[in-house]
């Protein structure tokens, strides 16, 4: 695919059309999650990437008493290429990094509603095992392990394998390096996730040449953290989706009004 083409998706002015509005979807962004109990004496009390898991239980019953059902990544790829569906009571349900509070307490949850998720792994970060005791203090990873137990809720898609970090300025590894070093670090961590097409930027931190990259490796569908809703776009085979965050301070009524937005 020429550059150019990337480029034009990028950067380029989409036109509003009253059809494509009506299909938005929403893609959900959450992180990390605590019992609010430990959240409060932990130094994540005041995060603001780490939800509640009560929080979370009421904003997953929501969705289901509203009559929601969530997408996995096959029907999103065929969303965005285009096909007709209906997607008003459509979303999809992410989380970034593969925190062990991922395994020990959203997956019980979504399970019990009925949802699947889609996790981006730090695959660098991951132990084979699962983690005997979570500490609250301190950032775990879903295991290998966990993976294979808990694949009938969650598709794992990638994050990077040891390229979430940031520099002194804040610049993300994934922009900072040299295309050599990129591509073999997107590349184990495809390896490591069966050849996934997916990948979320960390940090939320991209340009072309990084897309470029990407797609060299075989990435096709892109996810940002920038805010909005996803549009089909049949014309382009990359793809760079918005998604909508799910801040730690929102009210089960605030949950409900972001489930609104129609742009």
């Amino acid at each position: 695919m020429a550059l150019w083409n990337r480029l034009r998706r990028l950067f380029g002015v989409k036109p509003k059309v009253a059809v494509a509005e009506k299909r938005a979807l929403s893609i959900l962004t959450y992180h990390h999650h605590l019992p609010l109990e430990l959240k409060e004496r932990s130094c994540f009390r005041d995060g603001t990437v780490t939800n509640t898991v009560e929080s979370f239980e009421q904003q997953m019953a929501w969705l289901r008493d509203n009559g929601y059902a969530t997408m996995k990544l096959a029907e999103l790829e065929d969303y965005m290429k285009g096909v007709e569906m209906e997607v008003s009571r459509k979303l999809m349900i992410t989380f970034d990094d593969g925190h062990l509070s991922v395994a020990r307490y959203c997956y019980d949850i979504l399970k019990r509603h009925g949802f699947t998720a889609v996790v981006f792994l730090i695959t660098g970060k991951q132990p084979e095992l699962p983690v005997e005791v979570l500490d609250p203090d301190v950032l775990q990873y879903v295991s290998r392990q966990e993976m294979v137990a808990q694949s009938d809720v969650y598709e794992w898609a990638a994050h990077t394998h040891r390229m979430h970090a940031r520099d002194e300025q804040l610049v993300s590894r994934l922009v900072s390096s040299q295309p050599a070093v990129l591509r073999e670090d997107a590349a184990k961590c495809r390896a490591a996730l069966g050849g996934t097409e997916h990948f979320c930027f960390p940090f939320g931190q991209y340009n072309p040449r990084v897309i470029d990259t990407l797609v060299e490796v075989g990435y096709r569908y892109f996810y940002s953290t920038e805010d909005g809703l996803a549009y089909p776009d049949p014309g382009h085979d990359v793809h760079v989706l918005r998604r909508l965050n799910v801040s730690p301070r929102l009210t089960v009524e605030q949950f409900g009004r972001l489930m609104a937005r129609t742009r």
